[in-house]
């Protein structure tokens, strides 16, 4: 099983951005800081929280999903 996911980032605006990339493999753990590449072509830096939600998305081939990771601006 192919395991996929993309990272959408509540920004301090109060606005939520795209991550650009699409990674392979597991989701990063709560807590984790990342640059993350966005959609709009700047990078933002951003913390995985606690209450972060995933949705498993079925795409592609049998057997692949992608999960859909929430993360904060900081």
């Amino acid at each position: 099983m192919k395991q996929y996911y993309r990272i959408y980032v509540r920004l301090k605006s109060g606005g939520q951005a795209t991550g650009r990339e699409l990674h392979n493999g597991p989701p990063p753990a709560h807590s984790t800081v990342l640059e993350v590449p966005l959609v709009s072509g700047r990078t933002v830096k951003a913390r995985i929280g606690p209450s972060h939600t995933e949705r498993v998305t079925r795409r592609g081939s049998p057997g692949s999903y992608v999960t859909e990771v929430y993360a904060d601006e900081i």
